[in-house]
């Protein structure tokens, strides 16, 4: 039996307008009141992460940043590793070497390079409030949970993954099509899954993690079941089970009421 589910957001959890159905909804709460521990594990920094765990009204761990960051159900951070200044300063150079868009999160603070936040804007969902704008002279005075590299030329994307993997401090990879995301490299989703999993004395066979993307790999990896979305990254299909529906079709939901035997009633 299942004890403990975990879901990416993006791509997965919420549909292409970055909502969560109201199917998604009440099948978590089913989940809940049978027991089953749902955590969210995201990209994307606490407040972001907040707006899904809200709606939700879950009242377990956050997993953030790729797993740089976790916060429990106070939102009080438990777990967090910071990225090394100078490999950030190298990796901001060769961001405006390759003219790529800098993103940098530290807890609720977002930095962008200077004089970038026109073209920021025009990758993300939400427009900027209050960005730290950056520099080769200032941003060693800043640390950053998590970077990320913005293009839309996909391969640049993959070519600076393996760049930067070469730095034995960090953990990069793609994780959404225009997004290059650099964490420290003892994070990942799937190490706080082992994590949370050991704080709950709950066996990894026990757990199923839904994700789309290339940030997502460790905790499909180490999840009893790792099941990814319709919509997923293709080179991720090759390795685990898909899902029939895509996140716009509350492929989450239906697999977990299938799995979970929750009647088409009881969802209102």
């Amino acid at each position: 039996m299942y004890k403990l589910i975990i879901s990416d957001l993006d791509g997965t959890l919420v549909n292409s307008n970055k909502e969560v159905s109201h199917y998604t909804k009440k099948i978590v709460h089913l989940l809940k009141k049978m027991g089953i521990h749902f955590i969210i594990a995201t990209g994307r920094n606490l407040s972001g992460a907040k707006l899904i765990y809200d709606e939700l009204n879950l009242n377990s761990e956050i997993v953030c940043n790729n797993g740089s960051t976790i916060y429990n159900n106070k939102g009080e951070l438990i777990f967090q590793r910071i990225l090394d200044k100078n490999i950030v300063k190298n990796i901001f150079e060769k961001s405006i070497v390759e003219e790529c868009t800098f993103f940098g999160t530290y807890g609720s603070q977002v930095y962008i390079g200077e004089g970038s936040l026109k073209t920021v804007n025009d990758f993300i969902e939400h427009p900027l409030q209050n960005p730290i704008e950056l520099n080769k002279e200032n941003i060693s005075s800043f640390n950053f949970e998590k970077v990320v590299l913005m293009d839309k030329d996909n391969d640049k994307l993959m070519k600076l993954s393996k760049l930067f993997n070469n730095y034995k401090e960090v953990n990069a990879f793609v994780s959404q099509s225009n997004y290059l995301d650099i964490v420290h490299f003892e994070t990942s989703k799937g190490a706080a899954l082992k994590t949370l999993a050991k704080s709950k004395n709950i066996d990894l066979k026990h757990t199923i993690a839904f994700g789309d993307a290339f940030n997502d790999y460790e905790m499909l990896r180490v999840a009893g079941k790792g099941l990814v979305m319709l919509n997923g990254f293709e080179e991720l299909k090759k390795e685990f089970q898909t899902l029939d529906f895509t996140n716009d079709e509350n492929g989450v939901a239906r697999y977990l009421a299938e799995a979970f035997s929750i009647l088409d009633s009881e969802v209102i």
